[in-house]
């Protein structure tokens, strides 16, 4: 049985998170849009300018890049290894979850949940309940995209500096990879220290022959390390790529990728300031910011993020796969994430003071008449729906993959 710690707006249980995103989103472009003029679209296709593998175009002074169309390069022995670790449970103390457990593929390579549900659970994706443990502190981000983690506007990209995780605690995708293998919640469970756990997992795997076998001709080495487990989830994180959106073809020189209410969407998402911090081809800046959204339902203590409360920009690619929104999921729909920011002159957390809330924040302007949902209709440009969603029949381990 589940904790009672479900926030007022989590998914209603016969609707899933991108049934209610699309359908937030649909309510949105039908209201209030009669009495909105919406700035002119001025530019064309003829101001993209090409900047190496990505394109770029200013937009009412800031400027909008698409995604580089070419994925990063990748030793595909490495890859198919970290596959096979990402959805293996032998990674957790109780052989009960895996990676992919709260990173799926019908979620976006997320979870459904408002705030994931690791060690202890049962069921999978949006239908996952807790156990014996409680919740996970955060909402899962998606692992989709994160070979460009840190890219700024111009394409610009260094796998070695690359910010992870809602409060940036680590840098490069190698360094994410182990760290839910160290969480008490997420992986690692009440049966070992953390220390104990790291040595658990590579004794677990230098005991498979598969794996043994499989270490060795990826990295020509043995036996195993936890950094080459590291090394190889990286891999294969990096082949999960989603950048052939609407947007993306539109900027590459496709006419009608993008809806006429999507490209006014992207001059009013300029002009209402989001553009200040939704930067860059994941539509991120990567910088963490205090808006004071409300605590987290079901915490024993508050999350103060990077320890003043604030959290890194989340990516906005993908938005129609990755809900619950914001740190702890305290929003279901893409409409009421939108709406957060109406007016948003004071502080909705008791933990942070008005004063304190990001500059940023408080120069966007109100979204009425239209405006919220003509942004959310840009939005809807930033998916693509053709990522891999494929699945390991079976694992090395023999154990059942994501651990269901």
């Amino acid at each position: 049985m589940d904790h009672p710690d479900t926030p007022p707006d989590a998914f209603p249980p016969l609707l899933g998170p991108a049934a209610l995103v699309v359908a937030s989103l649909a309510t949105a472009v039908l209201v209030g849009c009669d009495d909105f003029d919406p700035a002119a679209v001025n530019f064309t296709q003829d101001d993209v300018v090409a900047v190496g593998d990505v394109r770029t175009l200013d937009v009412q002074g800031r400027t909008f890049t698409s995604l580089p169309e070419n994925g990063p390069v990748v030793n595909p022995l490495e890859a198919a290894l970290g596959r096979d670790l990402f959805w293996d449970p032998i990674l957790s103390g109780n052989r009960d979850v895996a990676c992919a457990t709260c990173h799926l593929p019908e979620h976006g390579y997320t979870d459904g949940q408002f705030r994931s549900i690791g060690v202890g659970g049962s069921g999978r994706g949006a239908n996952r309940v807790v156990g014996h443990t409680r919740r996970v502190p955060r909402n899962a981000q998606s692992v989709l995209n994160t070979a460009w983690q840190g890219i700024d506007v111009l394409g610009n990209v260094d796998p070695t500096t690359a910010p992870m995780f809602w409060d940036n605690r680590v840098t490069t995708l190698e360094a994410q990879a182990l760290e839910p293998i160290r969480s008490r919640e997420e992986m690692r469970g009440d049966n070992f220290t953390v220390a104990q756990m790291e040595a658990e997992v590579v004794n677990r795997l230098n005991g498979i022959a598969a794996y043994s076998t499989a270490f060795n001709t990826a990295f020509g080495s043995a036996p195993i390390t936890l950094e080459q487990v590291g090394r190889a989830l990286a891999a294969f994180q990096r082949t999960l790529v989603a950048n052939n959106a609407p947007f993306d073809r539109w900027m590459r020189g496709e006419p009608n990728a993008m809806t006429p209410n999507q490209l006014s969407g992207m001059v009013e998402f300029a002009a209402s300031g989001c553009a200040d911090c939704h930067s860059g081809p994941l539509f991120s800046d990567h910088q963490l910011r205090v808006l004071g959204v409300r605590e987290g339902q079901g915490l024993a203590q508050p999350d103060d993020g990077d320890g003043n409360f604030a959290f890194r920009t989340p990516s906005l690619r993908q938005l129609d796969f990755t809900g619950p929104f914001f740190h702890a999921g305290q929003f279901a729909t893409l409409g009421q994430a939108v709406d957060f920011y109406d007016e948003r002159r004071s502080s909705d957390n008791p933990n942070v003071p008005s004063s304190a809330l990001d500059p940023e924040l408080l120069q966007v302007p109100e979204m009425e008449d239209g405006r919220g949902a003509i942004i959310a209709d840009f939005l809807r440009a930033l998916n693509d729906p053709g990522f891999d969603r494929s699945e390991p029949a079976t694992v090395p381990s023999g154990l059942s993959p994501g651990g269901f």
